[in-house]
């Protein structure tokens, strides 16, 4: 793993897959976003990493104009689809490092378990050109909830334990970054001001099929050997199946941090 190049391609491969099992985000997520910009009515959003536009049809729900970056061709494709009806909104496909924007243009630069993946040499002193001067950053995740204490996660863990133990712990909230502080890493770009972190819990239940699509979208699960990951996939199939009674939830957190153009 420690070798390996993990990159949109990585989802972008699994671009359908990836749109029918990841989580949406937490209500609170936008409401928050919404109070600490005081937002106008319709504010202009630059989204980075739209993959199939799931935070975006959140935003645009809301009246948002959404202008979303993309580099994944599949991901962009069935976000542009889900987005069809929404006229004031768009998918480019580029990277967030690559594309030309208006100065001052933006009321919030937004990124949905995606702003990870922007180099942050780049990102942002750009984020923070782009936005205009009364605007937000607002960067957010689902994160994975390594040390939880939910008795029926314990069967999964033993059989990550056995079958693939360096994925029995996952990082929060990218694999080839276990320490990544994202409020850390925002402060100390000096940047952006007024920095706060919320976080959210929240749960999904899923069959078993489901959670091993879910895991198959994981960069972590996919780069596993092949006969391993078959493997480990066989052995939580059956560890649901006859423990879990056929299904498993599985909690999460949506962490959320904010900033001001400093």
């Amino acid at each position: 793993m420690g070798s390996t190049v993990i990159d949109w391609r990585t989802f972008d491969s699994v671009a359908a897959t990836y749109d029918e099992v990841r989580p949406g985000y937490p209500i609170a997520v936008f409401d928050a976003i919404s109070a600490y910009g005081q937002l106008s009515v319709r504010p202009d959003v630059l989204e980075i990493g739209v993959g199939t536009g799931q935070a975006t049809l959140q935003m645009v729900g809301r009246g948002w104009d959404v202008v979303g970056v993309e580099p994944g061709p599949e991901l962009a494709a069935i976000a542009r689809a889900r987005l069809a009806g929404f006229a004031r909104t768009s998918v480019l496909v580029s990277t967030f490092e690559a594309i030309e924007l208006t100065d001052s243009s933006f009321d919030v630069v937004a990124s949905a378990t995606a702003w990870h993946w922007v180099d942050p040499s780049v990102g942002y002193d750009k984020a923070a050109r782009v936005l205009r001067q009364t605007g937000t950053i607002a960067l957010w995740w689902n994160a994975h909830v390594p040390e939880t204490r939910d008795p029926h996660w314990v069967p999964i863990r033993r059989v990550y334990e056995r079958a693939a133990p360096e994925l029995a712990v996952l990082p929060r909230l990218t694999p080839d970054r276990p320490d990544y502080d994202p409020a850390a890493e925002l402060r100390a770009s000096g940047q952006f001001r007024d920095i706060r972190q919320h976080v959210f819990p929240f749960s999904v239940t899923y069959t078993a099929e489901a959670f091993l699509a879910l895991l198959d979208t994981y960069a972590s699960h996919r780069h596993l050997d092949s006969d391993r990951r078959r493997d480990l996939y066989d052995r939580l199939a059956e560890a649901v199946a006859i423990e879990l009674g056929g299904a498993i939830t599985k909690p999460y957190e949506a962490v959320l941090v904010l900033g001001r153009p400093a």
